[in-house]
């Protein structure tokens, strides 16, 4: 019997946090969006997930907008 190898170098993502990641591809987004347009209710373990994910290639920026309003970009 073969056992197919598993790839353990990048973990993989919740739908939740695939949504994310593709959202951040697109552009810059805040939490009130990750709120609002993706139903996420905890964006931070999302963001964590999807940091992750993709690094050491890239990494997630955060930057303070206002009052418990910060955005996020993928670079």
């Amino acid at each position: 019997m073969n056992q197919p190898s598993l790839d353990f170098t990048r973990p993989s993502l919740t739908p939740q946090s695939q949504r994310l990641l593709d959202r951040l591809k697109m552009g810059e987004i805040t939490n009130v969006q990750m709120r609002d347009e993706l139903r996420l209710l905890s964006y931070t373990r999302r963001l964590y997930e999807v940091k992750r994910h993709v690094e050491p290639d890239k990494t997630i920026v955060k930057r303070h907008i206002e009052n418990g309003i910060y955005s996020y970009k993928l670079i």
